[in-house]
C-alpha cells in the first residue's frame, strides 16, 4: 500500500523502516523477523512483506507499530533499548548509502545543524532546528508534527548519536528532555560527546 499525503498524521520515508527491516534481518535472523511481523495487523505485514520503498511515504504510526512489535519480542522489559537500536541501525544504514551528503562538514556540530534537512527528507511535516551549547553539546528541537511516537523520538535520539560517531565524535549521548509522549508541546534532544 502507498501513501502519498498525510491525510491524519505525519509521514516518514520508507528508507527508516528498511533500515530497521535490515538490521532486524542481519541481527536476529529472518525467522526472529517473521515472527515480529506476524505479531502486526494483517494490513501492516502486507504493506511490509509487498516491500518498502526507500522513497515512498508511509505513515509514522506504522513504522510505530513495527518498532512496538520488535520491542515486544525482542526486549519486553527494556523498550527504549531497542528503539535505541533501531535509530543507530537506521543512521548507520542511511547516513552511509542515501544520505551520505549530510556526513560534509568538519565535525559533529555540522552534522547536527544539517537535521533540519535531514528531517524534510524523511518526515512530511514538522520542523527542526539546532542549537550549540558548547564545544561539544547542543540541543535539537523538533516541532509541529502532526503526529509522533515514543519510539520515534528514542530511535531519533540514537539517530544523533550515531550521527555523532560518525563525524568524529566519540561517547556521544543523546538525552530526550522533552517529548510530546510526556506532554510537551515539542520533542528537545540534548547531545553530547567527546
Amino acid at each position: 500500500m502507498m501513501y502519498s499525503t498525510p491525510a491524519s498524521g505525519t509521514l516518514i520515508k520508507g528508507a527508516s523502516i528498511r533500515a530497521r527491516l535490515k538490521f532486524l534481518e542481519r541481527e536476529y535472523g529472518s525467522d526472529q523477523l517473521d515472527l515480529i511481523l506476524v505479531s502486526l495487523s494483517e494490513e501492516d505485514q502486507s504493506t511490509i512483506r509487498i516491500g518498502v520503498l526507500p522513497s515512498t511515504w508511509y505513515p509514522l504510526e506504522l513504522s510505530g507499530r513495527l518498532d512496538e512489535a520488535v520491542a515486544q519480542v525482542l526486549s519486553p522489559d527494556a523498550p527504549s533499548r531497542i528503539f535505541r537500536l533501531l535509530g543507530k541501525a537506521s543512521a548507520e544504514n542511511n547516513l552511509q548509502s542515501f544520505h551520505r551528503i549530510f556526513l560534509r562538514g568538519q565535525g559533529p556540530h555540522d552534522v547536527l545543524e544539517s537535521f533540519p534537512s535531514v528531517r524534510r527528507t524523511y518526515y512530511s511535516d514538522g520542523s527542526a532546528a539546532y542549537t550549540p551549547d558548547g564545544e561539544q553539546s547542543g540541543t535539537l528541537c523538533v516541532s509541529g508534527a502532526s503526529s509522533h511516537t515514543r519510539s520515534d523520538c528514542e530511535s531519533t535520539a540514537a539517530y544523533f548519536e550515531k550521527a555523532i560517531e560518525l563525524m568524529g565524535g566519540r561517547s556521544a549521548r543523546t538525552e530526550l528532555k522533552r517529548c510530546r509522549d510526556f506532554g510537551d508541546a515539542s520533542c528537545e534532544f540534548h547531545c553530547q560527546w567527546q
